[in-house]
């Protein structure tokens, strides 16, 4: 089955119905209702499953307690690349998670517009002063990288940043901020000013909690902020910023997602703060969306690529080891616009054994968007940019609503069998 994108809006919300109508009906106690019916006829609906979920049993534990009693949070990261970085096929997952088990705020967030690039639609950022900026992707260039995939720094006192939680179907106010930062001696202090210039909050190296952290409890939810550096005293010099963390108190799923234009698998690895940092984000669950760019360039595979991609991993399980991890294996898309890729196909062999081999599950969104040569279905139907590897905003909503139905099957399935 197939339709007309002649109007991008209405075929989104048609993703989304078609897909997906969680709430509406259910077909066992406790089951999440999914529509099976597809949105596109080259959409592999029987193929859209977790791969070794049972190894997620864990998790969806905890999303089973959250929905029963409405307590805590369930913690999800995904890190990946520009097809995360831009936080839509993300953001569309977080969405449709949250209006399911509880929004519990709008979690990691990183102006990127302060350091030049794209971010969140569900963030707008602007700056004040000098602001220097460092993608995850030059390794070689001065200041570290932690959880954002890239880094600001500012040695100017008095600069601010502005941030904003845009309004849309979920309310991002917040009253819970979580800082990483360069946390030392040389750090400036942060004033914290509401939407009126009311400064309710401070931040600086003289808190105790864990190394480059700080939380701030604010007097009341917002859902705009103004951070301004203060010098206290001749030994501060730089704010050096890795990423905030935006919480609302409420019980609900937190879903932080972590990108970098052009990312790879190695480029992680040498984020110094990177794994170290997520430990702060409690993660039950760690999406690893990376694979398009060692892809893009075939027909060179770098030999390394397993043992890169086994660091990462362990460098996660290392700081994170009640996380459950999950890969996701990378569709069809061009090279150089319009050729074919068999890089891709290769990636997808090398992810999915080793998922196989270490006990790791996989979302193998290769088949499910409709296997080889797919792109061409993609292109045709307005879901794939000119560029031929990135996808349309309708594109990323449906990848990122098939991703929710294919972790809601294996939610199912693990109640039916947990809790007959």
């Amino acid at each position: 089955m197939r339709y007309c994108l002649n109007k991008p809006g209405m075929t989104r919300n048609l993703i989304l119905s078609l897909l997906l109508f969680a709430g509406a009906q259910v077909w066992a106690q406790d089951t999440i209702a999914w529509n099976p019916k597809p949105a596109f006829g080259f959409i592999q609906e029987d193929a859209n499953v977790i791969q070794n979920s049972v190894i997620l049993s864990e998790f969806y534990e905890r999303l089973y307690q959250l929905k029963k009693l409405k307590k805590n949070t369930v913690n999800i990261l995904q890190i990946g690349d520009s097809h995360i970085q831009a936080d839509i096929l993300s953001g569309t997952t977080r969405k449709l998670f949250q209006l399911e088990f509880g929004n519990a705020g709008r979690g990691l967030i990183f102006p990127g517009r302060v350091g030049r690039t794209n971010e969140s639609s569900t963030l707008h950022s602007s700056s004040s002063g000098l602001w220097d900026a460092k993608r995850i992707i030059y390794t070689n260039q001065p200041l570290p990288v932690g959880i954002g995939a890239m880094t600001i720094q500012t040695e100017q006192a008095g600069n601010t940043i502005k941030l904003k939680a845009t309004p849309g179907e979920l309310n991002y106010s917040f009253n819970k901020m979580t800082f990483f930062f360069e946390k030392d001696l040389s750090s400036f202090n942060l004033a914290i000013k509401d939407s009126v210039g009311q400064q309710i909050a401070y931040v600086g190296p003289y808190t105790f909690e864990a190394p480059n952290i700080s939380r701030v409890l604010l007097p009341y939810p917002i859902s705009q902020v103004e951070l301004q550096t203060l010098q206290s005293n001749h030994l501060q010099k730089q704010f050096t910023l890795y990423g905030i963390n935006l919480e609302n108190g409420k019980p609900g799923v937190l879903y932080h997602s972590t990108g970098g234009n052009g990312a790879k698998v190695k480029h992680y690895t040498e984020a110094e703060l990177f794994a170290e940092q997520a430990k702060e984000l409690s993660p039950d669950l760690v999406i690893v969306s990376l694979g398009t760019n060692e892809a893009i360039e075939y027909p060179y595979v770098d030999p390394r690529f397993h043992d890169q991609l086994d660091t990462f991993i362990n460098q996660l399980k290392q700081q994170n080891p009640q996380a459950k991890i999950l890969l996701t294996i990378p569709m069809d898309f061009y090279k150089k616009k319009t050729r074919r890729n068999p890089g891709v196909e290769v990636m997808r062999s090398k992810l999915i054994e080793y998922a196989d081999a270490n006990g790791l599950a996989f979302w193998d969104l290769y088949t499910v968007a409709g296997g080889k040569h797919a792109a061409d279905s993609w292109k045709n139907n307005s879901l794939m940019q000119s560029d031929g590897v990135h996808f349309t905003k309708t594109g990323y909503e449906l990848q990122g609503a098939l991703l929710y139905q294919a972790l809601i099957k294996g939610y199912n399935e693990y109640v039916r069998y947990r809790y007959p």
